[in-house]
């Protein structure tokens, strides 16, 4: 079977968002969040919705349930690569495209999700990963290329050296994988690192270290890789609308927390 299946990581509480709500259901625009995710997957072309849950999973379910919608439990949280493990009873069998999402950027666009596919469909690679060069990145992943400019792995900040951090290049958290390559990556995970999770992002290097092909797409618009953490940037998302910020943007909002602290004498 192949076509187009997308798997949205939804199974967080959010704890900086200060609620009892799962993360995902606070509203951006009017709507729960992880429905602009859904939305975007399927304007893109993707009609096969895999969402795994955690956190109040009931209230998740109950919202977004319907047609083409599927579910998978994750039970305890050991990281986003474990996360996606969980579908892997979809995923078994599967010969097309899986896009991972998560259900906290409600600002991803559908333009680039598709971009995400065509460019591992026109480059016949395992995997593609977005990312964007900020001038002073925050905390993602930093992507480390060979002296070709080819990708080798991304490297999560609290594992980085100082070479690492200094790369200006980040991983925003949207793929597009082949499902047997996915797949195969996933069962080589290893919790050895700095926070003991199974990252999504080792997956990368495990493809490019058999000798598979990673590509990248880079987007520019930076208001994409907003993924919204607690109160504060759920104020931005809203305010965003279709303007497009400077690379600023996450500075903004820490001031904005800064500032909100300050009145709040904490």
């Amino acid at each position: 079977m192949s076509g187009a299946m997308a798997v949205v990581l939804a199974a967080g509480k959010g704890t900086r968002m200060r609620s009892e709500l799962p993360k995902v259901l606070h509203t951006v625009s009017g709507r729960p969040m992880i429905h602009h995710s859904i939305d975007r997957a399927r304007a893109a072309g993707v009609g096969d919705i895999v969402v795994v849950v955690g956190y109040r999973s009931e209230l998740v379910v109950e919202e977004v349930g319907g047609p083409g919608i599927r579910f998978v439990l994750q039970e305890e949280q050991l990281g986003t690569g474990h996360a996606v493990a969980q579908a892997r009873p979809h995923l078994e069998g599967f010969e097309g495209d899986v896009v991972v999402l998560y259900g906290d950027m409600p600002l991803l666009s559908s333009e680039i999700i598709r971009a995400l596919i065509t460019r591992r469909e026109e480059a016949g690679a395992a995997g593609v990963a977005l990312t964007i060069e900020l001038e002073n990145p925050p905390d993602f992943g930093r992507i480390i290329r060979d002296a070709e400019g080819r990708i080798l792995r991304v490297v999560e900040v609290k594992d980085a050296n100082p070479e690492e951090l200094a790369v200006r290049e980040v991983n925003v958290g949207a793929y597009c994988f082949q499902a047997p390559a996915l797949l195969e990556a996933l069962g080589q995970l290893s919790d050895d690192n700095a926070q003991g999770e199974y990252y999504l992002t080792d997956v990368v290097g495990i493809l490019v270290a058999s000798g598979q092909v990673v590509d990248t797409v880079r987007t520019h618009r930076v208001e994409e890789t907003l993924g919204v953490n607690d109160p504060f940037h759920l104020s931005f998302a809203e305010k965003i609308g279709d303007i497009e910020f400077a690379e600023s943007m996450y500075e903004l909002i820490d001031a904005s927390l800064a500032m909100e602290r300050r009145e709040q004498g904490s």
